[in-house]
């Protein structure tokens, strides 16, 4: 074929612009996908809320970049969670709800909301401790196949949340003068 010959060629073709499919992912799926994404870290369950399938979800994620990016940060904002919730866990708070869960229903969370109904849900410290460590070897990405995980005690567990917690008030009070 000649150079920036027929309409299939990339140079000189007609780009084709075609109907999206229906019942595809709308910007309004999207979003509530992505909400309810960062609110579980569960890919299929967030799927299945906007009446997807999972693997749509991944194929959407492999061809729009914009999406990915939003579905990483969904994906972080979800582990930041889960470990507020393991710190709150750690030093006492049985339901694992942490200050800044607690200020957000006093600000107005709506009932019907992805967060809103996991406040409601088990909380199972073991499983947020593998969730973690999942997200620390790279998510499963060759960098940490094969990574062994430490047992260790719930008090040594204890003792690093709490030096940990110690370490961000540390860091609150140089922030804010406070000493």
């Amino acid at each position: 074929m000649a150079a920036g010959g027929g309409a299939g060629g990339k140079a000189g073709g007609r780009l084709q612009v075609r109907k999206a499919a229906k019942g595809g992912w709308t910007p309004a799926k999207r979003a509530a996908f992505l909400e309810h994404l960062a609110a579980t870290c569960n890919i299929a369950a967030s799927a299945r809320a906007v009446g997807m399938a999972p693997r749509g979800a991944h194929a959407l994620k492999a061809r729009d970049a914009v999406f990915a990016a939003d579905w990483a940060g969904a994906i972080e904002a979800a582990y930041e969670t889960l470990e507020a919730r393991l710190l709150a866990y750690a030093l006492g708070d049985a339901e694992g709800e942490s200050e800044a869960e607690a200020e957000g229903e006093a600000d107005g969370v709506v009932d019907g909301d992805a967060e809103a109904e996991l406040r409601g849900a088990h909380f199972d410290p073991r499983v947020a401790v593998q969730a973690l460590g999942f997200r620390k070897r790279g998510g499963g990405s060759s960098g940490g196949a094969g990574t062994l995980c430490k047992r260790v005690s719930l008090a040594e567990l204890e003792a690093v949340l709490v030096a940990r917690l110690d370490a961000l008030d540390a860091q609150a009070a140089s922030v804010t003068g406070d000493a």
